[in-house]
């Protein structure tokens, strides 16, 4: 017979009756033609979906559904005999099935206990059955002593390392103390201080191969989180440092990176830095002197060649590279070039270079 693609779900939730209609069928013994049709009519009891041994059909517009199937479904018993069913209730062994039910419950929580128990203790063991290699506990000690050895002073700072297995993966944690070298921190600019990280997980990763590193870079002092990175089994690297830096504070590593204007012909020094923002537009001000007590630059800045003045704009390209680096979120960054004593003598911004002549009275 054809079946209908339609999807029919039968809820018993109705009492038990043998046919699914008001009309019920003569009993008498007689034979009759019928044309039943199947639409992959479904069976939900309780809101679950239960399968039948035998599909249920529809008759002039009556579903009929298995009993003993439907009854079994509903936790009763079907017994046939002398022309007769008989349905009986399961009731009496819902006592035994509740008691059934509570010791598997029991079995289910010592399991689950003692599961949590062997997942702590692979936690203390782990270091071998991971997809990378040469990753037991003897060899990431060994591994820690080179990096170690390597890297401790880099930069003439007291590095601290840890390295640990973390499920299939190597996590690495490298530090400072800022009490003893924020200075010498504060030299570092953030591409310094990413390829420093890089350095070492590429050592780690050709003693460890096809492992994933990942870790942070801290302040052990302030337990500060100053950068995350990540080290790939494919040598994919990146590397993202936190907002962590105050204007004041980058301040200070600008004039540690840049203490001279010296690719215009001649060296001019820069006394400090400033950086102020308004209207989410950042303005990097470079305070210099073109006169000093041994030197008189004014007519030197007052006739850079096209030439000069194109070496000052990648100068402050530079600059503002490093400033982008640290701070993304702005609108756009500009330059101004002051003297200290005779007030702004340059700008830069939109890609354009602008001086302004200096009194040499």
């Amino acid at each position: 017979m054809k079946k209908f693609k339609s999807y029919k779900v039968l809820c018993l939730t109705l009492g038990l009756g043998i046919a699914l209609s008001s009309t019920a069928l003569n009993a008498a013994s007689l034979t009759k033609t019928l044309k039943a049709v199947y639409s992959n009519i479904a069976i939900s009891y309780n809101g679950q979906l239960k399968p039948l041994s035998a599909e249920p059909f529809m008759v002039n517009g009556t579903t009929y559904v298995p009993l003993r199937a439907v009854s079994e479904i509903m936790g009763a018993n079907v017994n046939w005999a002398n022309n007769t069913v008989y349905i009986s209730s399961q009731a009496s062994s819902t006592v035994s099935s509740q008691q059934e039910i509570a010791a598997k419950n029991f079995e289910i929580a010592s399991l689950k206990q003692q599961l949590d128990l062997a997942k702590r203790e692979l936690e203390l063991y782990k270091g071998t059955g991971t997809d990378g290699s040469n990753l037991t506990n003897t060899s990431l000690s060994s591994t820690l002593s080179k990096i170690e050895k390597e890297y401790a002073s880099d930069h003439n700072i007291d590095w601290e390392f840890n390295l640990k297995l973390v499920s299939s993966r190597l996590e690495l944690t490298v530090s400072y103390d800022s009490r003893y070298d924020s200075s010498d921190f504060a030299k570092l600019s953030e591409s310094k201080r990413k390829q420093f990280i890089k350095e070492i997980c590429y050592d780690i990763a050709n003693l460890h191969k096809d492992t994933e590193i990942r870790g942070v870079l801290k302040d052990s002092r302030t337990d500060k989180e100053i950068a995350s990175y990540r080290y790939s089994k494919t040598g994919t690297y990146t590397y993202e440092e936190a907002s962590y830096l105050s204007l004041s504070d980058f301040q200070k590593e600008l004039e540690s990176d840049y203490k001279n204007i010296n690719t215009i012909g001649f060296s001019i020094p820069i006394n400090y830095i400033d950086l102020t923002e308004r209207n989410n537009v950042l303005t990097v001000t470079l305070t210099t002197n073109l006169r000093t007590n041994l030197t008189d630059r004014r007519s030197d800045w007052n006739n850079l060649t096209s030439d000069n003045k194109r070496d000052l704009r990648y100068f402050l390209d530079k600059i503002i590279a490093d400033v982008k680096a640290e701070y993304s979120n702005y609108d756009d960054i500009i330059c101004v070039i002051k003297d200290s004593s005779f007030g702004t003598i340059g700008s830069y911004e939109n890609r354009s270079i602008y001086t302004y002549t200096v009194n040499t009275n």
